[in-house]
């Protein structure tokens, strides 16, 4: 009779083996969050990126974002172009909102906060070009 219990108690261990915490862990490097947040920022509706036209500075191009990743924790800051003349408060807020979900959803961060700083705003369209 000793058996049954002892094949119970060793699927019970079995079971216990595919809790979270014991298949591994999950790291999101800085530079992959800098990008996911980059990427929704771009993604949100009336945010450009730098002005067609303008040299390339390195550091100038326009969304920028800085994060402090700590653990699972990020806190986000960026800096965004607006088209013009979309409201600037409710592209941030967009901005904000899309920026959390991403980094939450896609790099399984906890999001303190998100700060959006609208840098500039353009007429510059998104797909247009210009010709000489």
């Amino acid at each position: 009779m000793t058996e049954p219990e002892v094949v119970e108690t060793a699927a019970a261990q079995d079971d216990s083996e595919d809790d979270a915490g014991t298949r591994g862990t999950l790291t999101v490097r800085e530079k992959v969050a800098h990008r996911l947040a980059i990427r929704a920022a771009l993604d949100t509706p009336d945010v450009l990126p730098f002005p067609e036209g303008r040299a390339k500075i390195p550091g100038r191009s326009l969304p920028q974002a800085q994060l402090t990743v700590t653990g699972d924790r990020v806190t986000a800051h960026l800096k965004v172009t607006v088209a013009w003349p979309a409201p600037a408060v409710a592209v941030a807020h967009a901005v904000q909102r899309n920026v959390a979900q991403t980094l939450s959803s896609m790099g399984g961060l906890q999001v303190d906060r998100v700060d959006v700083t609208v840098a500039q705003l353009s007429t510059v369209a998104k797909d247009t070009k210009r010709i000489r």
